[in-house]
């Protein structure tokens, strides 16, 4: 009699990623509407249909998870960062790409509210916030260090223009009007037109500020 095969018991990749998936996809709901303490490991497991050890299996804390929904969150603009330092095209137009990916990204209702729960709890996490800075912040920083450095060097930039201070220009610029506004609950750039519109003029700014004449 021939013996019928059973399953391993163990998931293929694509099963794998698509439970990844799915507890991301619900850890990243519940923190948004419910903040970071009053979401546990167990709702979102009974709420991602997962057991409690799958999903700690996966994510040993609640601390882990949350950096992997800050990380999933910023993919789009750590790939920006990725593929400025991968291409040779001018050095300020690759800082174009890398701000205007930074403006999207702040303007998405989940990073307010993910950015909300991370002033909210630095003084009770601050080994959490260190270490999302220094895996999101940080890298993509210092991309645009770098590329105002050979913007300088190639005199796309004036030579004067301190980097760390062209830096903070930039990001004033071109986001932090807008973040301000999202974090207050304001009027801000609620659609895609409206926040090209306003980025080509903040750029416009910025390059009359450090272009040479």
């Amino acid at each position: 009699m021939k013996s019928i095969a059973r399953p391993s018991g163990r998931p293929n990749a694509q099963a794998t990623e698509a439970l990844n998936r799915k507890l991301i996809v619900t850890a990243t709901r519940l923190f948004v509407k419910q903040g970071y303490t009053a979401t546990s490991m167990e709702q979102i497991a009974i709420t991602a249909k997962a057991g409690k050890p799958t999903i700690y299996r996966r994510y040993p804390t609640k601390e882990i998870l949350f950096k992997a929904v800050v990380n999933d969150m910023s993919q789009k603009l750590l790939r920006s960062a990725t593929r400025a330092e991968e291409t040779d095209s001018d050095p300020l137009m690759r800082l174009r790409e890398i701000g205007y990916a930074m403006l999207e990204l702040i303007s998405t209702t989940e990073c307010i509210a993910i950015y909300r729960i991370l002033v909210s709890e630095s003084h009770r996490f601050p080994g959490l916030v260190n270490q999302i800075m220094a895996d999101i912040s940080h890298p993509v920083d210092e991309t645009i260090r770098r590329l105002l450095k050979v913007a300088r060097r190639s005199g796309a930039i004036r030579p004067d223009c301190k980097i760390e201070e062209t830096h903070m220009a930039l990001a004033g610029i071109t986001t932090g009007w807008a973040l301000a506004q999202n974090l207050l609950g304001q009027p801000s750039l609620d659609d895609e037109n409206a926040r090209k519109s306003f980025f080509a003029q903040a750029w416009a700014i910025f390059l009359a500020g450090v272009v040479p004449r």
